[in-house]
């Protein structure tokens, strides 16, 4: 199953029942499998709600199911209104919910706005869960991206050969050809292999991320999770290569290299462009000009170079990507690789001597 989700941007006045409350409020994007209603006081995740809906003057029904909630602050995060998106019934049971979902369709199908902008984030999201498949589906859509979908491996590869997806998001277990074989197919394709992959899976132990993390993954998510996490990892992860003027070269798991290898490879290659470290919320850039590292910078502390750097070789976690680009401004830093290296450990072992 190859499927995309077609995303309209609809102020929809919507009345919505749950609880024995009704109240009146405006969609802010709608899909056929949902829509995404802006409300000051999200209601639950899992909140069994009826939707009505008049655009022609008969008044539509249907029910819904909440999948997904803002509140403010976290709708601020996304560059978002708060509210809740709403999954349709995952079987039309009667008349009413086929009406309502075929008046929705019509809304896409004629509404100028239903193909997703060029710069919207595509994604390859692979699950054999359809009810996971499709909140995942209407969650993502409603933050920006246009969403294709797999219910196996195999179907997962052929959307990412079609697709050309920033990101891809792949559930280890699934029929045919599960997450792990997906990432080796992946990874002996040069174009696909630069693909940023999270791997899902309910049974997340250290040694299925060490498998993930050695065939390629970046990132390896355990089930349960909410959908805003994944948004805003899938977000981060597919952004990278958009940047403008910016072509990722190379990337993965801190921990699959270790930082001194992959600085000592990128010295022996000659490489020039910006490494970039994430672990937790910190941020660190380092700038390498013909295998030189010539600067670094974080975004915890003001630090100089040198100080920045033998903190962040202490990482023996997190994500990196080298981008191709030039450094601006001079040199900071005048040692080979090697040699900071070799600092850095002199520095750990008067340290643990010390203490």
């Amino acid at each position: 199953m190859q499927r995309r989700v077609a995303r309209i941007v609809l102020n929809l006045t919507v009345e919505l029942t749950a609880g024995g409350q009704t109240i009146r409020a405006v969609s802010q994007d709608v899909t056929p499998f949902g829509m995404f209603i802006r409300m000051g006081t999200p209601l639950p995740v899992g909140s069994v709600v009826e939707l009505a809906i008049a655009p022609s003057g008969a008044r539509l029904t249907t029910t819904a199911t909440v999948v997904h909630s803002l509140t403010e602050t976290e709708a601020r995060a996304l560059g978002r209104k708060p509210g809740i998106g709403v999954v349709f019934r995952d079987a039309l049971r009667n008349q009413a919910d086929l009406e309502f979902q075929a008046e929705i369709i019509k809304m896409i199908e004629t509404n100028p706005q239903h193909d997703p902008a060029s710069d919207e984030l595509r994604i390859v999201v692979a699950d054999p869960q359809t009810r996971l498949l499709e909140r995942l589906s209407t969650a993502l859509g409603h933050a920006g991206f246009t969403v294709y979908t797999a219910t196996n491996g195999m179907e997962a590869l052929g959307a990412v050969l079609s697709r050309e997806p920033d990101v891809v998001l792949a559930e280890r277990d699934m029929p045919v050809m599960d997450g792990l074989r997906l990432l080796e197919e992946m990874g002996r394709q040069p174009e696909l292999a630069a693909i940023p992959v999270i791997l899902m899976s309910e049974n997340a132990t250290d040694l299925v991320r060490l498998q993930a993390l050695q065939l390629g993954a970046v990132d390896c998510l355990p089930k349960p999770f909410t959908t805003l996490e994944v948004v805003l990892r899938a977000r981060r992860l597919g952004r990278v290569g958009r940047r403008e003027g910016e072509r990722v070269l190379l990337r993965g798991a801190v921990e699959q290299l270790g930082l001194p290898s992959l600085l000592t490879m990128l010295e022996q290659e000659r490489k020039t462009g910006v490494l970039r470290l994430t672990r937790d919320e910190t941020v660190a850039w380092l700038s390498f000009v013909d295998g030189r590292l010539v600067r670094a910078r974080a975004s915890d502390k003001r630090d100089d170079s040198r100080a920045t750097l033998m903190r962040i070789l202490d990482w023996t976690a997190g994500h990196f990507e080298l981008s191709a680009g030039s450094a601006d401004g001079d040199p900071e830093l005048d040692d080979s690789v090697t040699h900071l290296l070799l600092e850095h450990a002199r520095v750990t072992d008067e340290a643990r001597a010390r203490s």
